[in-house]
């Protein structure tokens, strides 16, 4: 199996170098396999997180090994990662399905550099990432409390050497996105089962305007649903939206025939609930003519202090 090198530089103010600390070096080596995991995930199957065993061609290709570190004030981690075509054959000799999946001669630490591309550039409509990735990412924050500050992964996606960079901006560009990510949401959406990927329990509807949607079986196996192919059918589920506010995918828990389904149902469903609410996009400072010292001292009506006496001598 072809293995690609890879160098992945974490550079820090205390210039550890070859004498790094365990503790954060351990750290950024489980966060950047997860990372890379998560990334290769979505790239394949349009989630970073499932539930059940890995699956082989998943293994195969997170199959990372480190196999050297140097440095002198940065610390650099030399990798070796298997190209994709090779370690997921399977999914490269079938009909595409998403546009994110990779060239196959990309690697996972390539997938993570695509990543941290859109994530760095605050893309609210990537398909490269969801709100759990999002969150991982923003997690590298505590990395860079425990004494680094900046990670920068190697890709080779153009064809020569590159790097990707990952640092305080790109955590607080994540939390950005995924606190502005709608939530998902319960739907039932009619359409044409036009797609059905067993190896990465995958599928796609197209629904009555001729616009598709791909989705997740996430109970059950979608090797069952592959009697309605190229028929109607209707899926039970919820809706994952991008921060944009357009639909991610579907995740799916089950879907039946859809013979006969109105078709007011094969609409894309617009979020109902948008991300956490910002407190900082609240905050308005005060002046000597707004908020409280706009009221405060102040009697509200237009009556003079004769008036106001008057009134109040009416009362008693």
């Amino acid at each position: 199996m072809p293995i690609v090198h890879h160098a992945v530089r974490l550079s820090s103010p205390r210039a550890f170098g070859r004498r790094v600390p365990p503790a954060p070096l351990g750290a950024a080596l489980k966060q950047v396999d997860d990372a890379v995991r998560r990334s290769v995930l979505m790239a394949f199957e349009g989630r970073s997180v499932t539930a059940g065993r890995p699956r082989a061609w998943f293994v195969a290709a997170c199959d990372l090994r480190l196999v050297d570190f140097e440095g002198n004030d940065d610390t650099t981690l030399h990798f070796e990662a298997p190209e994709l075509g090779e370690a997921a054959a399977e999914l490269y000799l079938q009909t595409e399905m998403w546009p994110t999946r990779p060239p196959p001669g990309w690697t996972g630490f390539d997938v993570l550099a695509g990543v941290l591309q859109d994530v760095g550039a605050g893309n609210q409509d990537s398909e490269r990432f969801d709100r759990p990735l999002l969150q991982h990412l923003a997690h590298f924050g505590r990395l860079f409390e425990a004494g680094f500050d900046a990670i920068r992964v190697e890709e080779h996606r153009s064809g020569v050497p590159g790097e990707a960079v990952l640092d305080r901006a790109t955590v607080a560009t994540a939390r950005k996105l995924s606190a502005s990510t709608p939530r998902a949401q319960a739907v039932r959406i009619a359409g044409l089962l036009d797609m059905v990927r067993v190896s990465t329990q995958s599928f796609a509807i197209k629904l009555d305007d001729g616009e598709e949607i791909r989705g997740v079986l996430t109970g059950g196996s979608v090797d069952s649903a592959g009697v309605l192919l190229n028929r109607r059918v209707l899926v039970h589920g919820r809706a994952v939206y991008r921060p944009s506010g357009r639909i991610l995918r579907l995740d799916a828990e089950r879907i039946e025939d859809g013979h006969g389904i109105s078709g007011f149902w094969s609409k894309l469903p617009k979020p109902l609930f948008r991300g956490r609410i910002d407190p900082g996009a609240l905050y308005r400072p005060q002046t000597a003519s707004t908020g409280i010292h706009a009221i405060f001292g102040r009697w509200p009506g237009d009556e003079t202090d004769e008036a106001f006496d008057q009134a109040i001598k009416g009362l008693s």
